[in-house]
């Protein structure tokens, strides 16, 4: 016999660690057996399924002690469609418009020095009764372009009403 068949026969006759109780924390599991296996199955998880949950009683739904903060307190009944178009948001196109005409006339003076020279002269010899008349004149602007988009924005949802 060679040294090597020798030094199987040792090994073979040594029992593995798999029939030795060890306290070695590094040690390897034993392999699983097919009696392993079928332990394993038999500890599955079975979930059921809504058939067999069907049969269960429910209980009633009670409603909260404080309503105000259950969701039927801010439940809203749904919108009608609209029926056609959008209607034209005409305050934005009039105050857009306004806006752009108040940036041109200061471009415009700011463009050339002989007109920005006019107009600080202009502004510099104001008397305090002028001054506040142009603040007026301002003011009234605003007043009647404001009026005028409500008045706007009134026929358009009258004619809203009238259609629906």
């Amino acid at each position: 016999m060679n040294e090597s068949e020798n030094e199987m026969s040792t090994n073979a006759d040594q029992p593995t660690n798999a029939d030795q109780p060890t306290d070695d924390a590094n040690a390897t599991a034993p392999t699983s057996t097919p009696a392993a296996a079928e332990s394993d199955e038999a500890e599955t998880l079975v979930i059921p399924t809504e058939s067999d949950t069907a049969t269960a009683p429910t209980t009633p739904i009670s409603s909260p002690a404080e309503p105000w903060l259950s969701d039927a307190a801010y439940a809203f009944p749904a919108r009608p469609a609209p029926s056609g178009p959008p209607p034209v948001r005409w305050g934005g196109i009039v105050w857009g418009i306004l806006i752009i005409l108040l940036a041109a006339t200061v471009l415009v003076v700011v463009s050339s020095p002989t007109r920005l020279a006019g107009v600080t002269v202009w502004l510099a010899t104001l008397t305090p009764g002028a001054a506040f008349a142009v603040w007026v004149a301002a003011l009234g602007i605003v007043i009647v372009v404001s009026a005028l988009l409500a008045a706007i924005g009134a026929a358009q949802r009258n004619r809203r009403r009238r259609q629906v």
